[in-house]
């Protein structure tokens, strides 16, 4: 049989699994995988529910809940699994397996310890269908890192029968449960897998029959974006000379447009701005033109040419260039209807005028963007980077007051966390066996001390924003008005961590 490379290389990703199954010490797997290529770790996941040549004769379950603190994520995964085998159960009787196994999820405490029983009995249920159960923790969310991995040691600690075993992701450009590592616990095993996403595409591409000049082409730029992703810039500019006589040679303008702005983008990671700069300008002429010609994402692709030439600008040092592309940018989106470039245009144009010193010209991007904001819905508004361009505005009007909010913001945190971690000893402290009623008085502790530590940094905050100036207040209540009573301490338009260098905020 054929295999295609996607099958491939789930074959591969079994081969690794079997490795780790059969070896007699660790019982958690950290599989990491490039961020590019999770899906196709997913997929490996799913296809093990049938009959494959990737197939391991293993049962893996997934469980999204996110983690808050260990009694939530017990209590969740119980409850998931009793969903999970509830959906199941037409399945099972239709394979002619018995659908009676009887779990009730408030019948195991709210504790790691409780959640590996129910993994224990539903395993023994089926031990002779299932080969080693695979529980397959994916959280959608992880609010402590920490305090996941100590739940997770927790679980391990239970001496996990050979045929129970935790399996996780991570990304090596994340690594966002690196917290199970400084645990140095022999039984939780890190394994790199040797995929790539982009590899993928290409070598799929390349497999498969190309179909005239659109499938040529795809074969080229697969190839070109690959090669923007590992290789150097002159390798990159050679290769886009083949993609980009095909594309003029088809007068397809947008495509044009894509391989000139990866070119541009393999300038830029090399610092080589003036380079960059030099395409950009040349991409956002044949942007142009199919914009003249009615194309359906003429405004896009100028778009992409502008913010582009701006942050080549903004890498070397040159911010009033920067300002410039910012406010041509928003132009751009505007005549788009795009509110979400509008105001990130907008906001970076404040940012590149509060570096240069124009404390007048950032007051007015700022306020541009705020009034965009205000035309998206208020749903919508948190997702963008309109929190970030409320502080930017707030820091232009006073930086000193607005650092104190900042500090005021990591001090809630700090306190938050110390009342998260006291939850967490005392969660600890009841053991294995903590009873329901436990549970619920720490649960009901912890809200209770963290809607006090809310409100007293609310005060505060008050006092802070009546002592500034009228810009100041009137700023505030403008932003708050647009995200929420909670803006900026609590949600999720909360102050955010900093964001990259190239994009942070004024000073």
């Amino acid at each position: 049989m054929v295999l295609n490379p996607v099958e491939r290389r789930l074959v591969d990703i079994c081969k690794d699994w079997l490795i780790f199954r059969d070896e007699p010490g660790p019982g958690v797997l950290v599989w990491e995988a490039p961020g590019n290529a999770q899906r196709l770790v997913r997929a490996f996941f799913e296809s093990q529910k049938y009959e494959t040549a990737y197939s391991s004769g293993d049962l893996f379950i997934v469980f999204e809940a996110p983690f808050a603190n260990a009694i939530q994520y017990s209590r969740e995964l119980k409850r998931e699994l009793a969903g999970q085998y509830e959906a199941s159960r037409d399945d099972l009787r239709a394979q002619g397996e018995a659908a009676d196994w009887a779990f009730e999820a408030e019948a195991l405490p709210d504790s790691p310890e409780g959640v590996v029983a129910a993994l224990r009995s539903f395993g023994s249920k089926y031990a002779e269908r299932i080969g080693t159960l695979a529980v397959v923790l994916l959280p959608l969310a992880v609010g402590n890192g920490e305090a996941f991995a100590q739940w997770l040691k927790r679980a391990v600690d239970t001496e996990l029968p050979r045929r129970l075993r935790f399996v996780m992701l991570d990304a090596p450009e994340s690594r966002e449960l690196a917290a199970l590592d400084a645990l140095g616990d022999a039984r939780i095993a890190r394994r790199p897998l040797q995929l790539d996403g982009f590899d993928l595409a290409q070598e799929t591409f390349a497999q498969e029959p190309t179909q005239g000049p659109a499938g040529v082409f795809r074969n080229q730029l697969t190839a070109l974006v690959a090669l923007v992703e590992k290789g150097s810039a002159e390798q990159v500019k050679a290769k886009a000379l083949d993609a980009l006589a095909f594309v003029q040679q088809h007068k397809w303008k947008d495509q044009e447009v894509v391989v000139r702005l990866l070119v541009a983008g393999a300038l830029l990671k090399e610092s080589r701005h003036a380079e960059a700069v030099a395409v950009y300008q040349a991409s956002r002429q044949v942007a142009g033109q199919a914009l003249a010609a009615a194309h359906p994402a003429g405004h896009k692709l100028v778009l992409q040419t502008w913010f582009g030439q701006a942050a080549a600008h903004l890498a070397a040092g040159q911010t009033p260039e920067a300002a410039a592309c910012y406010r041509d940018a928003a132009a751009v989106a505007q005549a788009d209807h795009n509110l979400i470039l509008t105001i990130e245009a907008q906001r970076m144009e404040a940012f590149c005028r509060a570096r240069d010193g124009d404390r007048i010209g950032a007051l007015a991007c700022g306020q541009q963007a705020l009034a965009s904001g205000a035309r998206l819905k208020p749903e919508v508004r948190s997702m963008t980077t309109l929190p970030i361009a409320a502080m930017d505005l707030l820091r232009v009007c006073d930086p000193a007051r607005t650092a104190q909010i900042e500090q005021l913001k990591q001090r809630l945190d700090q306190g938050l966390a110390t009342l998260e971690a006291e939850a967490e000893n005392r969660a600890g402290a009841e053991g294995a066996g903590i009873s329901h009623e436990a549970a619920a008085a720490i649960e009901q502790q912890l809200a209770a001390a963290s809607q006090q530590a809310d409100s007293a940094a609310e005060v505060q905050l008050a006092a802070l924003v009546a002592e500034g100036d009228d810009d100041y207040r009137h700023s505030f209540a403008h932003a708050r008005e647009l995200l929420g009573a909670d803006w900026p301490l609590i949600g999720g338009a909360a102050i955010p961590a900093p964001p990259p260098a190239a994009e942070g905020a004024p000073v």
